[in-house]
């Protein structure tokens, strides 16, 4: 007997498998002797035969779904990860302001680059409220070079007579004591950072900085920034 040609359809095809099955059936129990049922097995044989064709070619015309297609997502290798880095790579360094201001008696330029701290602290009594930190490079033709650190409200603890000591962690290294000074004009919310060559050649180099200062009757909270992407030169171009 040969094989008849399978349908592409899978209804069409699950038709004939159902047909055979019932023809297989009805032959054994139309059969009424030995011989005849001899002559039936035979032709089951073939039946069955036939079956585990017709489920082969079943298995094989049934139509597949992409998994890539099915999940909805891109088949491109890498795609959302290509997206991801381009839009983190077009955000680094927005974080900075640079400005360039021309001081009047001298009639030469201030330079400064300054990033707010990606947390707040709140403060308790007198201040009860949440502050936010700043962090300025400043480079002045009078005063020199300076690293700032400011807050928007407080009392930070460090006279400008004494000084004081601020702990500073550049990405996961160790934290570093840094000898500070409290502002000439005595006000508590800025503190001058000794070693301005030290601390920016370590800027330069990390990703992340925290700068801890003791503040009056709140101990010494740490301020986070987020100093990626600084661009030496936006903050002093080369004349």
């Amino acid at each position: 007997m040969s094989m008849p040609t399978i349908p592409t359809s899978t209804s069409r095809g699950q038709s004939a498998l159902i047909g055979a099955v019932f023809g297989a059936a009805a032959l054994l129990a139309s059969c009424s002797n030995n011989a005849d049922l001899d002559a039936a097995n035979k032709k089951l044989q073939a039946a069955n035969t036939r079956i585990v064709a017709l489920e082969t070619k079943l298995a094989e015309t049934a139509p597949r779904v992409p998994s890539a297609q099915a999940a909805n997502v891109s088949t491109t290798p890498g795609a959302a990860d290509s997206s991801q880095s381009t839009e983190v790579k077009n955000k680094a360094g927005k974080q900075w302001r640079y400005e360039a201001v021309e001081e009047p008696m001298t009639g030469k330029t201030q330079y400064t680059a300054t990033v707010s701290s990606s947390n707040t602290v709140n403060l308790s009594f007198p201040y009860n409220d949440e502050q936010r930190g700043s962090l300025t490079l400043r480079t002045h033709p009078q005063y020199g070079k300076d690293v700032i650190f400011g807050m928007e409200k407080g009392q930070i603890l460090c006279p400008s007579y004494k000084g004081c000591q601020v702990q500073v962690r550049f990405d996961e290294g160790k934290p570093i004591r840094f000898q500070a000074s409290g502002a000439a004009d005595h006000s508590t919310e800025y503190v001058f950072i000794d070693d301005y060559t030290g601390f920016v050649s370590q800027l330069k180099k990390a990703k992340r900085v925290r700068v801890a200062v003791e503040i009056y009757q709140n101990g010494s909270p740490a301020f986070e920034f987020d100093i990626s992407g600084f661009d030496t030169a936006k903050y002093q171009p080369k004349t």
